[in-house]
């Protein structure tokens, strides 16, 4: 296998279109791993970075993806379809999974009681210094991470609250406290993530994520969590459902 280096097609892209000629000629099978990026450079003559990047154009396409551990795999046609999640209904991670039919999984990176910084005092409206839970949660769908989740809880409500509870649905646990979430009001945006959430959700350093900030209620008016929840963009598209004004 060869590539043009005087040809003005990046060295990226001739890599990305060879691969991708073979796995529309069945040369490489869905369920197949593709190179690794060593091999690639070996093969081609490029560097570490040029390879990775021919592998990430390829993951976007959602003709392969990658697994922590295991490698780069051809996937089936259709198998990366989007899960689409509705602006206008507050749906948690759990019940974006029920609803999809796939496995949650909950790793709980960071748990602790701290005192409320001024912004966040202001948002959950409490005096700064009142105590508040921090979380930071990793949600995966089967292998796949596809949640990296960061928010504070008031503690006052639930002063019994544990890491082990947090490793199962959160609003499930509320709700057997006697608690009921209403709702949230949410902020979204693209941006590129930090090197620490781009390493959790395994995306490239070019790959955006969907960034949801948001301020959840209770039904008594009670705000009683803010989150910053950052969605692996491979998995999730967003739509809202708009009507006109009569």
């Amino acid at each position: 296998m060869k590539i043009d280096k005087n040809s003005f097609t990046p060295l990226y892209l001739q890599i990305e279109q060879q691969l991708t000629e073979k796995i529309s000629a069945g040369e490489i099978k869905p369920g197949d791993p593709i190179p690794t990026e060593a091999a690639l450079c070996e093969i081609y003559g490029v560097s570490r970075m040029t390879a990775r990047k021919a592998v990430d154009y390829l993951v976007r396409q959602g003709r392969v993806a990658r697994f922590r551990g295991r490698g780069t795999f051809v996937v089936e046609p259709g198998e990366q379809q989007k899960i689409v999640l509705p602006l206008d209904r507050h749906l948690t991670a759990s019940e974006v999974a029920q609803e999809n039919n796939q496995r949650i999984e909950n790793q709980v990176l960071e748990f602790r009681r701290t005192p409320a910084s001024d912004e966040i005092a202001r948002e959950l409206n409490i005096p700064a210094g009142t105590d508040v839970y921090f979380m930071i949660r990793l949600r995966l769908l089967g292998d796949e991470p596809f949640v990296y989740e960061q928010c504070w809880m008031r503690a006052d409500n639930l002063p019994d609250i544990s890491r082990a509870a947090m490793t199962s649905s959160k609003y499930a646990y509320l709700r057997s406290k006697g608690f009921q979430p209403a709702g949230s009001t949410k902020l979204i945006s693209a941006e590129l993530p930090s090197n620490e959430i781009r390493l959790a959700l395994n995306l490239s350093r070019d790959q955006p994520v969907l960034h949801s900030h948001a301020v959840v209620s209770f039904t008594d008016g009670t705000l009683f969590e803010v989150s910053d929840v950052y969605y692996n963009q491979k998995n999730y598209s967003f739509s809202v459902h708009a009507k006109v004004k009569s």
